[in-house]
């Protein structure tokens, strides 16, 4: 993968050397940062998924213009190699909140919070991008969509777990589903970049149109059970006070994606992943929230 990404690299960009492997550890893509003979630095990324190519081909184009300069644009893409070329944004990402606020000094806090204020509000900067109308009953749609995930998670999850994850699933059963948005569907800490003084949004290979509140999902799942200042810091930014009908959309969504965490972590062998997912739903499955 990394031969042919460096060798489309040089097609487009010209003489140009290799500065970094940015890969992740689970290498279902290659990704490298890249000098040009202009000094420019650029990110070339070469899937193993093709669907993972299209939306992300299909975020950058329709999609991540919305947030202007708070995200990377499209140089090139190949289809042949499932490549993409994208320019840098300045920043490295949002380091993980500290688990307890008890802990930081005022700056430290409030610091977090500003940070999660701007990433709601590149969120609903995002979700304006292309909302579409009603979709009929949100309920249906998402057991469905588990029920895609359900053999995967055979294996990691119980069948205790699995029949308690689709009743949780399935009390969405009469919610309409107001519009789908374009979401992130990995909107995490990891993918916000914090750099002079501004904050930038990478990797939408996940992207799709779905219900608003599903990108709420891995931060319910990871951060706001500790840290409820960092929610209200990001809602406040998003523009948004959570109704009871959100906040039942929310919690069958978190199943939803928590079930598909545990799947891809037991499927990339990152142990630690999959407990720290494991136990977010368990929590879920004893709470109301």
């Amino acid at each position: 993968m990394r031969v042919g990404a460096l060798r489309y690299a040089a097609q487009v960009l010209g003489p140009c050397v290799l500065v970094q492997d940015c890969s992740w550890q689970h290498r279902m893509s290659a990704v490298l940062r890249m000098r040009d003979a202009d000094g420019l630095t650029w990110f070339v990324k070469r899937f193993r998924d093709r669907d993972r190519y299209d939306a992300e081909l299909l975020a950058y184009r329709d999609w991540v213009p919305k947030l202007g300069g708070s995200a990377p644009r499209l140089r090139a893409c190949s289809d042949s190699l499932a490549t993409i070329i994208l320019s840098a944004v300045p920043g490295d990402p949002a380091p993980w909140p500290a688990p307890d606020a008890g802990s930081l000094s005022a700056a430290e806090r409030s610091a977090e919070q500003a940070i999660h204020r701007r990433a709601g509000e590149l969120l609903r900067a995002f979700h304006a991008g292309h909302p579409t109308g009603a979709r009929g009953d949100l309920g249906t749609a998402k057991v469905a969509e588990f029920d895609q995930l359900r053999p995967l998670a055979e294996g990691p999850l119980t069948e205790h777990e699995l029949q308690r994850a689709r009743a949780a699933v399935a009390a969405l059963a009469g919610i309409p589903c107001a519009g789908l948005v374009p979401c992130h569907r990995d909107y995490t800490p990891r993918n916000w970049l914090v750099g002079d003084g501004a904050l930038s949004v990478v990797d939408f290979e996940w992207s799709r149109l779905d219900v608003w509140v599903s990108d709420l999902a891995r931060l319910h799942l990871g951060v706001w059970p500790d840290r409820p200042d960092l929610r209200e810091a990001f809602l406040g930014g998003y523009g948004v006070r959570l109704t009871d009908t959100d906040w039942a959309t929310l919690r069958g969504c978190a199943v939803v994606t928590a079930v598909w965490l545990v799947i891809k972590a037991r499927e990339t062998r990152q142990a630690s992943f999959e407990n720290a997912s494991r136990h977010a739903l368990a929590r879920l499955l004893t709470t109301d929230r």
